[in-house]
C-alpha cells in the first residue's frame, strides 16, 4: 500500500504553502519558521509529492511552491533520501510531466532534472527514453513539458550524455538529430527550445555534435527570419556559439552572416537586438578573424552608436531629474561590498613586461573598476541592466581597441551629428559613444580634446541628471589626455576645469550625478598621482561638504575617493591642515558605524589607505583604531565558534575579521617602529588571535594573517620573538607548490622572508632545509604564477643573506631561474636584500653560479639604480668571479652581446 499523508498534517501544509504570498510580514516569519520545523520530519518529502502529483484541485501557487521546496530538500539532502522513497519519487515525476498548469509543470522540470543531475543519468535510465518519446506525444502541454526538463537536463549534464550507457550508446546521438527535426516544428516555443538545447552542445564543442553541425547550420538559418522573436533571440546566440568555438562554418558565408547580424541589431524587439549584437562582441575576441570585420565597419559602426540611445523602457526607470539628494537610500539600494584580501606583490620595471611563460595576475586581482560595461553594475547605475544600449557600448568598446584610429572616419560623422542634436537622449547616446572610444582611439581624438573636453564640462551643468552622470563618465575617460596631453599648459588649460567641474558636480542634488562624479574624480585621482598635491587642499573642502550631504549608498563611493586620493598623493596628504580637514569626519563614522552595515568594508579600506598616506601623522588616531579591530577580531571569532556549536546560529563573515587585520596591517606600516608600544599594549590580544587566524580554514583570512605577520615582523619583532617557533610551524607548510590557495601560499613566502631578516642565523638554520624543498620547486615551476615567483625567489636570496652556509651549496638548483625571475622587478629594498643573498652565496659558493653566469649578468645590469652598497658588493662579486676564472674570464664574458658585455665592464669594473 502506497504512502497516505495525515489529513489534519496535509491541511496545516497547503495553509503554510498559500501563506507564502502574503504581505503580513508577521505571518511571514512565523510561516518561514514552521515550515523550517517540518523539513526535520522524515516525511515532509512525501506531503510535497502529495501536493505537487496528486492533489491537481489545490491552487497553482500552493502547488508550485511545493515543487519548489521539495527540489530545495532533494538537492539539500538528496543522499539521505531513502531508496524506496527515490524510486517513487522518480516514478510520480516522470509520470506527471505535462500538467497542465505551467507554472507547476515548469516546477516539476526542475525537480526532475535536479533528480538526474545529483543522481547521475546512470542511475536512471529510464528518463531519458522516457522523455524523447514524449517528444512524439499529440499533447502539446507533455510535449512543452519533456523539452523543458530536456534543457535542464543537458545544461547541466552535458558530459555525461556524451559518455556511452551501459548498453554502448551515447545518448547525444540519439537526442540530437531528433532536436533538430524540432527546429521546423510549427510551435515557436518548441523551436526555441529545440535550437537554445542544441546551442548548447554547439558552445561546449561536443564532440557528438561535430558530425551534425553543417545540419544543425542549414537549420538554423531557416530560421532567421522566424516570425517568433523568441526564436530569433536563440538564432541569435546560435550564431555567437558558432563565432566563439566553430567559425569555420560561418567564415564560408561571412559577408551573409554579417548582413544578417546589422540586420537583426537593428530589430525593433531590443532583446532580439541585444542579442545579435552580442555577435560582435564574440567576435572581437577572435584574434584571428576580428580583421574580417574591417570591410563592414563602415556599417556596423553606426548600428552600434544608434543602439546606444536609450529606449522608452529604460526611461521609465531611469530618467528621474529630481532633485533627491536628501531622499534616504534604502538598504535594497545598495549592494553588497566584499573586500579584496591584501597580496603582497612586485612591479616589473617600466616597459618591461616581466616573464612571457603565461604568468597571469594574482588571483582575484582583475580590476573591473573602469569596465563601465560589465553586466553586474547597480540597477541604479546610469548604464542599468545588460541591455541593447550597454550591449552596443561595450561593443564599440572593443572595436575602438581592435581596430584603434581606423573606426573614427566612421565614428567621427555620427558622433558631431549626436553631439549637435536637440534631443538630449541622441546626445547623451553620444556622449556615451565619446567615451567608450577613449582608450582605443586616444591618439586619433588628441586633436579634436580641445575642443570637445570643455563641451563635456559644459555638459556637468545639463538640465537632465543623464546627461550630467555620462559627461562626468566620459570625461574621466579623457582625463589621462587632460594631465599628460601634448598641448601647450595643458594641466592649467584642461586638467583644472575638468578637476573643478567634477568637484562643483559631486555636490549636485541628484543622486545619481552625484554618484557619477565621484565615481569619475577618483579615475582622475588614480591617473594623476602625484599631479593631485596642489588640488588637495579645495579636493578636501568638497570631500568633506559631500560627508555631510551624501545618502548611505553613494557614501560608498566617497569613501573610495578619499582612499584614492591618500594613494595619490601619499605623504603629501600628512599637513597638519589636512589630516585636521579630513580625519575628524572619517572617524566620527567609523565610531558610529556597526559591524553588520554595509559601509564597514569600504571605511575599513578608506582608513587602509589614509593610514599609509599619513604615516606618523596617522599616530593620534592609531589606538583608537587600532583597539576596535581586535574587538571585531575577536567578536567574531567567538560569534563563529558559537555558530559551530550550535546550527541555529548563523555564523558571522569573516570578511570583517580580513579588513580588519589589513587595516592593522596598514597602521603597523604607517607608524613603523614606533607602532611597537600600540601592538604590545594588545600583544596578548595581537598573537592569540594572529595564531587563531594562522589556522583559519578560509583562505581569505590566512591569507591577510600572513601579510600582517610580516608586517609586524619587519617592525615588532621583539615582540614575535617569543613565539616564532610556533610561527614558523604554521608558515613553512603554507608553502606548497601544489597550492590551493595562490595568494595564501604567496602572502607566507613573503612573511617567511621577512621573519628570517629579523631572526638571523641561529635561528632560521633549522628551517633552511624544509623552506628550500618548497621554495626552489615553487621557484622552478615556469607555471607557478608571476608574483609568487618572485616572492620565492625573494625570500630564497634572504635565507642566503642569513644562513649563507646552508643555501650557498645548492645554488645550482635554483640560480638560473631566480636571475630570470627578478631581472625585470623594478629596484626596491626587498630586491636588493635578495640580491645581497645572492652574493653572498655567490661568495661562499662560486662554482654554484657557472651554468646561470649570463643569467646573473643580465639580472644585474637590469638595476637600473643600486644605491653605493649594494654597487659595490657588484664590484667585488664580479671581481671574485673574474679572479677565480682566470684566463677564461674572457671567453665567459664573449657569449654576451657586445652591449651587455662593455656594460658589465663599465658599471661594475670588470
Amino acid at each position: 500500500m502506497e504512502w497516505q499523508p495525515e489529513p489534519e498534517s496535509l491541511k496545516q501544509l497547503i495553509q503554510l504553502l498559500n501563506n507564502t504570498q502574503t504581505a503580513d510580514n508577521d505571518v511571514q516569519r512565523e510561516n518561514s519558521q514552521r515550515l523550517e520545523e517540518l523539513r526535520k520530519v522524515p516525511d515532509f518529502v512525501n506531503y510535497l509529492l502529495f501536493v505537487l502529483f496528486v492533489m491537481k484541485e489545490e491552487s497553482s501557487l500552493a502547488r508550485a511552491v511545493a515543487g519548489l521546496l521539495l527540489k530545495n530538500a532533494v538537492r539539500n539532502g538528496f543522499s539521505d533520501i531513502p531508496p524506496h522513497m527515490l524510486d517513487y519519487l522518480k516514478r510520480m515525476s516522470s509520470e506527471a510531466i505535462g500538467d497542465p498548469d505551467k507554472l507547476v509543470s515548469h516546477t516539476l522540470g526542475t525537480v526532475v532534472a535536479t533528480i538526474v543531475v545529483l543522481g547521475n543519468i546512470r542511475n536512471w535510465p529510464e528518463i531519458l527514453p522516457r522523455l524523447m518519446q514524449l517528444l512524439d506525444s499529440d499533447e502539446y502541454l507533455v510535449v512543452e513539458g519533456a523539452w523543458n526538463i530536456l534543457y535542464k537536463i543537458c545544461e547541466e549534464c552535458d558530459h555525461d550524455l556524451e559518455e556511452p550507457m551501459d548498453d554502448g550508446t551515447r545518448p547525444l546521438n540519439v537526442m540530437l538529430p531528433k532536436f533538430l527535426s524540432f527546429f521546423s516544428s510549427e510551435s515557436p516555443a518548441l523551436r526555441d527550445y529545440a535550437i537554445s538545447t542544441t546551442t548548447l552542445f554547439v558552445g561546449r564543442s561536443s564532440e557528438c555534435m561535430q558530425p551534425m553541425m553543417d545540419t544543425f547550420v542549414v537549420e538554423l538559418f531557416k530560421r532567421a527570419n522566424d516570425d517568433s522573436v523568441n526564436v530569433l533571440q536563440a538564432v541569435c546566440r546560435a550564431v555567437v556559439a558558432l563565432v566563439e568555438t566553430r567559425p569555420d562554418k560561418l567564415m564560408p558565408e561571412l559577408e551573409n552572416v554579417v548582413n544578417y547580424m546589422i540586420h537583426t541589431t537593428q530589430h525593433s524587439d531590443t532583446d532580439v537586438a541585444m542579442a545579435a549584437c552580442e555577435f560582435w562582441l564574440s567576435f572581437c575576441e577572435q584574434e584571428k578573424l576580428v580583421e574580417n570585420l574591417k570591410p563592414f565597419l563602415g556599417r556596423i559602426i553606426p548600428t552600434l552608436m544608434r543602439g546606444m540611445v536609450y529606449s522608452d523602457e529604460d526611461l521609465v526607470q531611469l530618467d528621474k531629474d529630481d532633485n533627491n539628494a536628501v531622499v534616504p537610500d534604502l538598504d535594497q539600494d545598495i549592494k553588497p561590498r566584499h573586500h579584496r584580501a591584501r597580496t603582497h606583490e612586485h612591479h616589473a620595471a617600466e616597459g618591461d613586461s616581466g616573464l612571457s611563460n603565461g604568468e597571469g595576475d594574482v588571483e582575484g586581482d582583475d580590476d573591473d573598476d573602469d569596465d563601465c560595461f560589465s553586466d553586474d553594475d547597480d540597477d541604479e547605475d546610469v548604464y542599468a541592466k545588460w541591455n541593447l544600449r550597454k550591449c552596443s557600448a561595450a561593443s564599440l568598446d572593443v572595436m575602438s581597441s581592435t581596430f584603434g584610429d581606423h573606426i573614427l572616419e566612421f565614428v567621427l560623422p555620427v558622433l558631431r551629428e549626436e553631439l549637435e542634436s536637440e534631443d538630449w537622449r541622441i546626445k547623451e547616446a553620444g556622449i556615451l559613444a565619446l567615451g567608450a572610444i577613449a582608450d582605443g582611439c586616444m591618439s586619433g581624438m588628441e586633436p579634436h580634446m580641445p575642443t570637445l573636453l570643455p563641451f563635456l564640462i559644459r555638459w556637468f551643468k545639463d538640465e537632465k541628471a543623464l546627461v550630467r552622470s555620462i559627461a562626468c563618465w566620459s570625461a574621466s575617460r579623457y582625463g589621462k589626455w587632460a594631465i599628460f596631453g601634448s598641448e601647450p599648459n595643458t594641466m592649467k588649460v584642461y586638467l583644472e576645469p575638468l578637476l573643478g567641474g567634477l568637484l562643483e558636480t559631486m555636490m549636485d542634488n541628484n543622486k545619481r550625478v552625484q554618484e557619477a562624479a565621484c565615481s569619475a574624480f577618483a579615475t582622475i585621482e588614480e591617473d594623476a598621482g602625484l599631479y593631485m598635491v596642489p588640488y588637495i587642499q579645495p579636493v578636501l573642502e568638497t570631500l568633506v561638504r559631500a560627508f555631510g550631504l551624501y545618502q548611505r549608498k553613494n557614501i560608498i563611493i566617497l569613501y573610495d575617493a578619499v582612499g584614492t586620493l591618500a594613494e595619490a598623493v601619499g605623504p603629501e596628504l600628512n599637513q597638519p591642515q589636512y589630516v585636521q580637514m579630513l580625519m575628524p569626519p572619517i572617524i566620527e563614522r567609523w565610531d558610529n558605524l556597526q559591524p553588520d552595515d554595509q559601509h564597514m568594508f569600504p571605511i575599513f579600506e578608506c582608513l587602509s589607505a589614509t593610514a599609509l598616506a599619513l604615516g606618523p601623522g596617522f599616530k593620534p588616531y592609531a589606538e583608537h583604531v587600532y583597539r576596535r579591530c581586535v574587538q571585531i577580531i575577536t567578536t567574531t571569532l567567538q560569534m563563529c565558534q558559537q555558530a559551530s556549536q550550535d546550527t541555529v546560529i548563523e555564523p558571522p563573515s569573516k570578511d570583517l575579521i580580513v579588513v580588519a587585520l589589513d587595516l592593522i596591517s596598514a597602521i603597523v606600516q604607517a607608524l613603523g617602529e614606533e607602532s611597537q608600544p600600540l601592538v604590545a599594549q594588545h600583544n596578548s590580544f595581537t598573537l592569540h588571535l594572529v595564531g587563531m587566524c594562522m589556522v583559519d580554514p578560509e583562505a581569505n583570512v590566512r591569507q591577510s594573517t600572513f601579510a600582517l605577520l610580516g608586517d609586524l615582523a619587519m617592525y615588532c619583532y621583539p615582540l614575535l620573538l617569543p613565539q616564532l617557533d610556533g610561527i614558523m610551524q604554521q608558515l613553512v607548510p603554507q608553502i606548497d607548490r601544489n597550492y590551493s590557495h595562490l595568494n595564501v601560499c604567496n602572502n607566507a613566502t613573503w612573511s617567511v622572508g621577512e621573519v628570517a631578516l629579523k631572526a638571523g642565523e641561529e635561528r632560521m638554520e633549522s628551517y633552511i632545509g624544509p623552506l628550500l624543498e618548497r621554495l626552489v620547486p615553487l621557484l622552478n615551476n615556469v607555471n607557478t604564477q608571476l608574483t609568487l615567483a618572485e616572492n620565492a625567489a625573494i625570500t630564497i636570496g634572504r635565507l642566503g643573506l642569513v644562513c649563507p652556509a646552508a643555501v650557498a651549496p645548492h645554488l645550482d638548483a635554483f640560480a638560473q631561474r631566480w636571475c630570470i625571475v627578478l631581472a625585470p622587478v623594478k629596484d626596491n629594498e626587498e630586491k636588493a636584500s635578495a640580491f645581497r643573498g645572492m652574493m653572498t652565496m655567490i661568495g661562499t659558493n662560486p662554482q654554484g653560479i657557472s651554468k646561470a653566469f649570463l643569467f646573473f649578468c643580465q639580472a644585474a645590469l637590469n638595476w637600473q639604480t643600486p644605491d653605493h652598497d649594494l654597487l659595490d658588493m657588484f664590484v667585488q662579486t664580479f671581481a671574485g668571479l673574474k679572479q677565480l676564472a682566470g684566463n677564461e674570464w674572457e671567453s665567459s664574458l664573449s657569449l654576451l652581446d657586445p652591449q651587455a658585455r662593455q656594460a658589465i665592464k663599465d658599471r661594475f669594473n670588470a
